[in-house]
């Protein structure tokens, strides 16, 4: 039986966990932008930056993750989403902008590489570790409510208050946050050899080599990431789509929160889909549901209007939510082909390819936009979608089971 100092402080490092997701600025952040003189061309290219920085810093944050205390490297991702708020509150301009989003990829990166590790650390000091799946899955729930709550206080803040306030609470949040880690106990990790860089990029190189080799991975991997950066530009859009239509902020929070709660429900719903249809069989109607995706998107740009941007952006979320739901069953797949000492490296490779291609499409938006307006940026992504995407998913399908 599990103590009573064991509950408590897991629910300690759930409730950081939640802190920690709970960024305030997610719903309003394009009206933030245009506060520092920026505009919805902007928010595409910085959130390409924003990924860019992601691909860059997830090798040197893994090995500094392996490589020193769990506890003291968490604290960093508080500490840099804090230093972000303080730049924010005391500076304006297109600079303090970019040098934040960059920040707070390098903070995403350390959460992102640490807080399962650090987990499964406790858990197994604990000699519980069986408890891992469970308890894991709290944790992926803590995420998506500190996110999907602060959709919602976010706007209504920002719309009562402003955003000095917004960032005020933010901060005193994230410091709450970083006390509540101190009840939360510094374990040593599992590992008992850790890897020099060289060895780590050698093992990463030969891993490597190994999956593009098969394509019985490749190809998902590459569906995966293509559908996953696709996905990730709508999320992005929606706030100048709400903002055309005059949409009232509180809603900016709404169409947030209904975003994550459909992902959310993805991840709880995978197993109960996984044991009734193959992933094969969803590619098809996936591939569909994109075409008429970007279908909805060109009538949003077209036409706009309150009701039917609404509409359109409700099935949005649904289409993306199908798409979580395809990349947790692709990553449940894609362990079966590959051996123990190759399943890190085989994460690390899907997260890079899902990263890279959402970069590339994110940097290459504001050229895009400059020179064919947003109707013709998402023309070109959609011609992108058409040529990749359709070979992607038709050899996915193929190569399925």
């Amino acid at each position: 039986m599990v103590s009573k100092i064991i509950i408590r402080q897991l629910f300690t490092y759930y409730s950081t966990i939640f802190i920690r997701t709970f960024w305030l600025l997610t719903p309003i952040v394009l009206f933030f932008y245009q506060e520092n003189g920026l505009n919805y061309k902007h928010l595409f290219l910085f959130q390409g930056v924003f990924y860019l920085t992601s691909i860059i810093m997830e090798f040197p944050i893994g090995y500094l993750v392996d490589n020193h205390s769990r506890k003291k490297i968490f604290y960093g991702s508080f500490l840099l989403l804090l230093l972000v708020s303080m730049l924010w509150f005391s500076f304006r301009g297109f600079w303090i902008i970019l040098v934040g989003e960059i920040l707070m990829a390098i903070s995403k990166v350390i959460f992102d590489n640490n807080q399962s590790g650090y987990l499964y650390d406790y858990l197994y000091s604990n000699k519980i570790h069986r408890s891992m799946p469970k308890c894991h899955g709290y944790v992926t729930a803590a995420v998506s409510l500190g996110i999907a709550a602060a959709s919602i206080i976010g706007a209504v803040i920002y719309e009562k208050y402003g955003s000095s306030i917004v960032l005020i609470v933010q901060m005193i949040m994230l410091v709450i946050g970083m006390i509540l880690l101190l009840y939360f106990p510094d374990i040593k990790k599992t590992k008992d050899k850790i890897l020099e860089r060289s060895e780590r990029l050698k093992s990463f190189w030969k891993s490597t080599k190994k999956i593009y080799n098969n394509n019985s991975i490749k190809y998902h991997i590459y569906t995966s990431g293509l559908l996953t950066a696709i996905s990730v530009l709508f999320a992005i859009s929606f706030q100048p789509f709400m903002q055309k239509a005059i949409f009232p902020v509180f809603l900016f929070g709404v169409v947030t929160f209904l975003n994550h709660s459909v992902r959310a429900l993805s991840g709880f719903l995978a197993g109960k889909v996984n044991k009734l249809v193959s992933i094969k069989s969803l590619v098809p109607p996936l591939y569909f549901s994109y075409l008429i995706a970007f279908l909805l998107v060109f009538l949003i740009l077209y036409k706009g209007g309150f009701v039917l941007t609404a509409i359109i952006i409700t099935i949005l979320c649904m289409i993306i939510g199908f798409q979580l739901l395809f990349s947790v069953l692709h990553v449940s797949r894609i362990h079966r082909f590959v051996g123990a000492n190759d399943r890190g490296n085989l994460m690390a490779i899907n997260n890079f390819v899902s990263r890279g291609f959402t970069a590339i499409i994110l940097l290459s938006s504001k050229l895009l936009m400059d020179k064919f307006n947003l109707y013709g940026f998402y023309g070109c992504i959609f011609l992108i979608f058409i040529i990749f995407g359709t070979y992607f998913m038709f050899r996915t399908y193929k190569e399925s089971e």
